[in-house]
């Protein structure tokens, strides 16, 4: 019998954490309405408006917030997106915090949309270092790419309410922690304030891949409101380890989530819990003004946006799925029509408006997806449920999913509430028992991971350095045909 490396510990200590969280968010009783804004936003109290229920586990969710009345507004300016969060914070005083860290998203979007726009001529287009920078996922970055993430994590890190910072284009969390002199600690990935309470995730520049070819691209974030975190100067690796583990949260914590748009027209979009909406940018007055309030998915479309290429490749429920609505088979009788730009801001913004399906699926070669739980799929779910819609996994909530890793990837597919449910339902009526299985254990991840804490003979080295299958922990059972967070073995 070995006793646990701290290693190994630090990762147990996430699974309770996720646990304890999601059993607040269950166990809390339905609030009152006079009663909603008692908590601070993204609290056991907050998750818990949410009606979210073992009968109805797809129910629309309700809005956390009171919605401001906008009046006597200027015909020349419109409601700016700064108007819009101080009347936010009027009616609701617990969003004053998150007031100031969109004050920074915004300034950065902006200046990433000037040089989206200005790159061709500015010679910001190609690979950075000639294509000698790779990422953590393996992918060849931009030029955008390393300067998009600068300029996030420079305008985020210093508003003061953020605990934690983490990007997509980011190593490995190493945290960043202020000594006892006041001065920061740096690192490459994670920035932890001793002064801040909130989790900032983002990908600075979805789509990057297409920029050179003048395609939309966009930024991705999402807010998580993190629990007290202790910093002990004469122990570093556990206040790293704790940080770490309040980051890893499910979507269903998210406060605050949304994405920037830059196409022929700069949006920003996002959703606080109570609906979302959308500002675009006003370059005469260098401001996002409402263009789209509270925007709803329409309950069904006829467009479906998956990357056809990989279609054989995918889970049989979901060919079978698209070969029916292309046919005029499905529920609708209708046939579909096929829109994909490979930009997930953009096909996300599209199917906000027009309504439909859009997904990045399990395929033979990523049988997890290739989307970040964290940066990505997460707080795109919260968005567009909030507008109405819904995202899975193919079975299962993207928002519920327990994140073990930051750069844990998961299938996605999102869009009209009514398309997604009745794609979910070839899911449900497969038999496939690995596809069963791979389902399954996406959601049980953190309980597998309690149970291996008990296998005191488990080698920690294997954790992280055994035999991987993307994203996933080492399958420690060679019988088994998933891996432990539903990756298939190869």
């Amino acid at each position: 019998m070995r006793k646990l490396t701290p290693s190994w510990l630090s990762l147990f200590l996430v699974v309770l954490n996720q646990q304890s969280m999601l059993v607040k968010s269950f166990s809390s009783p339905k609030r009152r309405s006079n009663e909603i804004h008692s908590a601070r936003p993204g609290s056991s109290s907050s998750s818990s408006l949410l009606s979210i229920t073992r009968d109805d586990p797809f129910a629309i969710p309700e809005s956390r917030w009171e919605c401001p009345i906008h009046e006597d507004v200027c015909s020349q300016t419109g409601v700016t997106l700064s108007r819009y969060m101080m009347e936010m914070v009027r009616v609701n005083p617990e969003l004053e915090e998150i007031e100031s860290i969109f004050t920074s998203l915004q300034v950065a979007c902006k200046a990433l949309s000037n040089l989206v726009r200005t790159s061709s001529l500015s010679g910001l287009t190609g690979l950075e270092g000639d294509g000698g920078s790779i990422n953590i996922q393996g992918e060849e970055q931009k030029k955008l790419d390393v300067i998009a993430n600068d300029v996030l994590k420079k305008a985020l890190r210093w508003n003061g309410k953020l605990a934690t910072i983490a990007s997509e284009e980011e190593d490995e969390p190493v945290d960043i922690l202020k000594d006892n002199m006041g001065n920061p600690i740096f690192s490459n990935d994670i920035l932890v304030e001793a002064n801040g309470h909130y989790v900032a995730v983002f990908d600075p520049l979805d789509g990057s891949s297409n920029i050179d070819a003048g395609i939309p691209v966009g930024t991705i974030f999402g807010i998580f409101d993190q629990p007290e975190c202790p910093i002990e100067f004469d122990n570093m690796k556990r206040s790293e380890d704790r940080c770490l583990q309040d980051a890893l949260q499910p979507g269903t914590n998210l406060v605050a989530a949304g994405y920037c748009l830059y196409s022929s027209a700069t949006t920003f979009v996002f959703t606080l819990g109570g609906g979302v909406h959308g500002f675009t940018l006003d370059e005469r007055i260098g401001e996002f003004v409402l263009t789209h309030p509270n925007i709803k998915i329409p309950p069904r479309g006829k467009i479906y946006s998956l990357n056809e290429a990989n279609r054989w490749d995918w889970d049989s429920p979901l060919q079978k799925y698209v070969t029916d609505i292309q046919q005029g088979l499905g529920d609708t009788k209708t046939r579909y029509s096929s829109r994909y730009i490979g930009s997930m801001v953009a096909d996300v913004h599209r199917t906000l408006q027009y309504g439909g399906i859009f997904g990045y699926p399990a395929d033979k070669k990523n049988p997890d997806g290739k989307l970040r739980l964290l940066y990505e799929a997460a707080p795109m779910a919260f968005l567009v449920e909030q507008a109405g819609g819904l995202a899975l996994t193919g079975k299962h909530r993207i928002a519920e999913i327990p994140p073990v890793r930051v750069h844990q990837r998961v299938p996605c597919i999102l869009g009209s509430r009514e398309d997604v449910l009745e794609m979910r339902r070839y899911y449900v009526e497969s038999q496939d028992p690995e596809l069963i299985l791979r389902c399954e254990a996406r959601l049980k991840g953190a309980r597998a991971l309690e149970d291996l804490s008990n296998e005191y003979s488990l080698e920690i080295d294997a954790v992280f350095h055994g035999e991987f299958n993307g994203d996933s922990l080492p399958n420690t059972n060679a019988t088994s045909p998933v891996g432990e967070f539903g990756a298939a073995n190869p």
